[in-house]
C-alpha cells in the first residue's frame, strides 16, 4: 500500500478498516453465491465422474476463477461505491480515500483464500482417487509448472477479480459498470486465448488475464498442454493484480505521490518482463499427451 501517511496510528486504522471490509465482503450474497457455485460445480464433477480415475484436472481452477473471481468483482465494486455514498451522505471520512481503497483491496485476500482452498481441494481429489497416467498433472509435468498453472488460474485469478472490482468501483460510475467489466473480461480472455491456442504461436495468448493452458481431453483421447512459461505468467498475473490496486489508489489525488508513481512504473516494467518471459521461455510448442484409453471417442 502506497500512502503519504505511514504512522503507526495510520497502519492500525488501515488494518481495522480492512477487517471491516473483509467482513462486509464475507457477508455479501453475491460473493457467497459465487463460492457456493464454484464448490458446488466441483462437487458435481466428483459425484458424476464415471471414469476409473480423474482426467482434466489442470483446467479445473478456472471454475473458481469464473464463479469466485467474477462474483468478487461485482461485490467489491459495490462495496467501494456504497462506502463512498455513505461518506457523502454522512459528511465524515473514515480515513482518506486511498486508505479506504486499500482496505477493500486487502479484503480481496478473502477470494484469494477461497480460490486457494478450491485448488487444494482439486489436488486432494486427484491424489485420493488417482488420475490417468497420461494426464498432464504431477508426474507428467514438473511440479513447478503444475503449481504455477493452478495458482495463476485459481487463487490469483480470484484475487484479480476482486481487485478489478475495486478498480471498477473507483473509476467507473455508470449503472451496471461491474457487470460490463465482467462481460469484457470473459470475452477478452476467451477471444484472446481460444482461437490461437491450437496454432503455431499459442504463446501469444498469454497477454490475456485468464489464458487457457490445457485443451481438455479430445475425441482421440489426447490432451494438449499449450506453449509458454507458467511461472512467468504467474508473475504477470500478480503484476496485473498489483496494478489494479495501485491504479485504484491513484484515484485519490492526495495519494499521487512520487512513491506511488514509482510503484506503478515498477509494476508495469516487471509485468511486461514477465509477459515477455512467459511468451519466449518454457515450452516452445504445444505438448500432446498419449491417448487416455477410456476417453477415446
Amino acid at each position: 500500500m502506497i500512502d503519504t501517511d505511514t504512522t503507526p496510528d495510520s497502519s492500525t486504522s488501515l488494518v481495522a478498516m480492512a477487517g471491516i471490509e473483509t467482513r462486509r465482503l464475507a457477508r455479501s450474497p453475491i460473493f457467497i453465491g459465487g463460492v457456493v457455485l464454484a464448490f458446488g460445480v466441483l462437487a458435481l464433477m466428483v459425484v458424476l465422474n464415471e471414469h476409473p480415475v480423474y482426467t482434466d484436472l489442470l483446467p479445473t481452477p478456472l471454475i473458481a476463477a469464473f464463479f469466485i473471481g467474477m462474483s468478487s468483482l461485482i461485490a467489491t465494486a459495490r462495496i467501494v461505491r456504497s462506502t463512498e455514498a455513505a461518506v457523502e451522505a454522512v459528511g465524515t471520512t473514515p480515513g482518506t480515500e486511498a486508505q479506504r481503497t486499500a482496505a477493500v483491496a486487502l479484503a480481496c485476500l478473502l477470494p484469494f483464500t477461497a480460490g486457494l482452498v478450491f485448488v487444494l481441494t482439486v489436488v486432494a481429489v486427484g491424489r485420493a482417487a488417482g488420475v490417468a497416467p497420461q494426464e498432464w498433472w504431477f508426474g507428467t509435468l514438473p511440479d513447478w509448472q503444475v503449481w504455477s498453472i493452478l495458482l495463476a488460474t485459481g487463487p490469483v485469478a480470484c484475487l484479480g477479480g476482486g481487485l478489478l472490482g475495486v478498480l471498477t468501483g473507483r473509476w467507473l460510475h455508470f449503472p451496471g459498470a461491474a457487470s460490463v467489466v465482467v462481460v469484457a473480461v470473459v470475452l477478452v480472455s476467451f477471444a484472446g486465448s481460444v482461437p490461437i491456442a491450437q496454432g503455431e504461436h499459442s504463446e501469444l495468448r498469454l497477454w490475456v488475464p485468464w489464458p487457457m493452458w490445457h485443451s481438455g481431453t479430445l475425441l482421440d483421447g489426447t490432451q494438449s498442454l499449450y506453449a509458454g512459461n507458467p511461472l512467468a505468467h504467474l508473475g504477470y498475473a500478480l503484476c496485473l493484480c498489483a496494478a489494479a490496486a495501485l491504479v485504484a489508489i491513484w484515484h485519490d489525488r492526495t495519494a499521487r505521490t512520487t512513491g506511488l508513481r514509482i510503484a506503478i512504473g515498477a509494476v508495469v516494467v516487471v509485468g511486461l518482463a514477465c509477459l515477455v518471459l512467459g511468451m519466449t521461455t518454457g515450452n516452445a510448442d504445444n505438448l500432446v499427451s498419449d491417448p487416455i484409453p477410456f476417453r477415446i471417442g
